[in-house]
Order: structure tokens, then C-alpha cells, then sequence
């Protein structure tokens, strides 16, 4: 098997989850050793599932955003599947950098941007070190069209991670999020 990292990302209600759980799928079909993770502050459907929006459930082992993934994964995992990693501290870098050189493949899932537009730290750089980017685009709620954007409902809120799903975020595609940010 070849160690590399796959980046699935894109604007929240895009198909970044489910995407990662066909890819951990296609892997334990083959018989491959995988484990899924996820930050532990991503609570919303429960402690140790990642879920996606059609609630699709996949077990997953909860880490402290701050933690060494490393010391969760036994040396016979060959695929290490990752949601959510915007929220993890960027020393994941380094944690992924080290899985890759000792002969793991890693997927990682999540935004590329918060509300703002601005990049996440750890997804961007993550893309940098990456074998392959996935970008996925939601439906603009408003117009149809490819959505990039992730906006917050309540404008006041200045909270860069809030957890929410449709009760505090919508996807937009660049024109529509223009316009709504004015």
C-alpha cells in the first residue's frame, strides 16, 4: 500500500463527510486496518460517531484538539480517516507528516474556510503537503449554484468556530455570499 494524504474540503453541506466515509468503505472492503477520527469538540450527533447530514453513522475514535493523533493509532492501522480536522491544533501537521512517513495513508475531511472566507490554518496547510485535494461545493441556498461559502445566519456573532448546522449556517456561491455579507 502507498502512504499518502487525501484532502477532501470544501464549504459545510458539501459532501465532505460522506465522502470520507465511502473512502474508509472502499478500505475495509479490501480488508485494509482502519480507524476513523475526529476532534473531540465536534459533539453534535454524539461522542464517537462521525456522522453526515443524510446521518449516515460511522464509529470514531473522539481526540482532544490538542492531543497527538499518533498515540491513537496501533502500528497494524494502514488507513487513518479524519473529520473535522480544521478544529485540530496545528501540531496535527506534524502528527500526519510522521502517519505518512511511517507508511499510513491519511484522509483528511473539512473546511476550508470559516464564515469570514478566511482559511482554516490546518486545512490550508495540510493541502500543501497533500497527494490529492478533493474540493467539494454544497447548493447555494439561495440562487442554486455552486456554493463556496459557508455563511452564518446571526451576523452579530463573532465566534470564529460555532458549532451549527442549518440553524446557523447556510451555503452560498460567491455572488450570493457578496450579497449577503453587505
Amino acid at each position: 500500500m502507498i502512504n499518502k494524504l487525501i484532502i477532501n474540503t470544501g464549504s459545510m453541506f458539501s459532501g465532505k463527510s460522506t465522502e470520507l466515509q465511502r473512502q474508509g468503505e472502499r478500505h475495509l472492503l479490501a480488508g485494509h486496518k482502519v480507524v476513523f477520527l475526529k476532534p473531540d469538540l465536534d459533539n453534535r450527533y454524539g461522542v464517537n460517531e462521525i456522522v453526515n447530514h443524510k446521518g449516515v453513522r460511522v464509529t470514531a475514535q473522539s481526540i482532544p484538539v490538542d492531543d497527538d493523533i499518533r498515540t491513537y493509532i496501533s502500528d497494524d492501522i494502514q488507513i487513518v480517516l479524519i473529520d473535522e480536522v480544521q478544529f485540530f491544533d496545528g501540531r496535527i501537521f506534524n502528527d500526519i507528516w510522521d502517519l505518512i512517513e511511517r507508511g499510513k495513508t491519511v484522509y483528511c475531511s473539512g473546511l476550508d474556510m470559516d464564515f469570514r472566507g478566511q482559511p482554516f490554518e490546518v486545512i490550508a496547510n495540510l493541502m500543501c503537503l497533500a497527494d490529492e485535494v478533493n474540493k467539494f461545493h454544497a447548493v447555494c441556498s439561495h440562487c442554486g449554484a455552486d456554493a463556496v461559502y459557508s455563511a452564518k445566519l446571526e451576523s452579530d456573532s463573532t465566534q470564529r468556530v460555532e458549532l451549527g448546522e442549518k440553524d446557523k449556517y447556510k451555503p452560498l456561491c460567491r455572488n450570493c455570499y457578496y450579497e449577503f455579507m453587505e
